[in-house]
């Protein structure tokens, strides 16, 4: 596998030489990954909040939204929800759009945006802002009406009351710079190309998620290193079908 992952490399820089001085191949290679770049750069904590904010005027203070509303919700999982699930998956199609929602469970790391399942599974808020012990929410079916900025402590969010939390926000696969949802050689070359022109003193062209997909060992920064781990991955569980984790290719 050596001598395949030599050769592979081998391969790879001379892709990356020709690519890193040829302006219309780099933007070939960044046209494949705008759709996800696109997605990631449009949605921020600060754009989630003033698409949600803005509703209020379609939902002033008040307004009766109980559980004979449904909505149809685009983030997948769900096909919608009556009452407040249903106005909370409004409000983040609102700030989100189509992208996919995923289930998580560590509440330290809350967003604007995000959803939250809370009143031992019987309530759901969506979350306008964090504060240092406590956390702001809109909600429908508060008593059948909409509420504007109730705040919740976050000692209870993060108590067993909380049944999960439901989050839009774009992520990559580690490894996966071109939002396949795999890793493959490609990622590997796209991954060198980034670091050849981080190495001429170029920006590495990458959005902030391909940057963090690119950064295999973890270390926080782009270096030669990764390409090589990419390429090392994708050779491993997809050429030879040996199956190896990414701790185990570093360690």
């Amino acid at each position: 596998m050596k001598r395949i992952i030599q050769k592979m490399l081998a391969v790879l820089c001379a892709g990356c030489m020709l690519t890193a001085f040829s302006a219309p191949q780099i933007t070939r290679a960044a046209d494949a990954q705008s759709s996800i770049s696109a997605a990631a750069s449009a949605v921020t904590e600060q754009s989630a909040y003033q698409a949600i904010t803005a509703m209020k005027s379609r939902y002033p203070e008040g307004t009766s939204y109980n559980n004979n509303r449904y909505y149809a919700w685009k983030g997948g999982i769900f096909s919608g929800g009556y009452g407040c699930a249903g106005f909370a998956f409004e409000m983040s199609d609102a700030a989100f759009g189509s992208l996919p929602a995923r289930y998580f469970y560590d509440y330290s790391k809350i967003r604007v945006g995000d959803i939250l399942r809370v009143e031992n599974n019987s309530h759901s808020v969506i979350v306008l802002e964090i504060r240092s012990s406590e956390i702001v929410v809109a909600e429908g079916n508060y008593n059948g009406k909409v509420h504007w900025g109730r705040t919740i402590p976050l000692s209870e969010i993060r108590s067993s009351k909380t049944a999960y939390g439901l989050t839009r926000y774009p992520e990559l696969l580690r490894g996966d710079l071109d939002g396949s949802s795999s890793v493959s050689a490609k990622d590997a070359q796209l991954a060198l190309i980034a670091y050849t022109k981080l190495f001429s003193q170029q920006g590495s062209g990458l959005s902030d998620l391909q940057f963090s997909a690119a950064d295999a060992n973890r270390n926080g920064k782009l270096d030669a290193r990764d390409p090589q781990l990419i390429l090392m991955y994708y050779v491993s569980n997809s050429v030879s079908g040996k199956s190896r984790t990414w701790e185990q290719l570093i360690g």
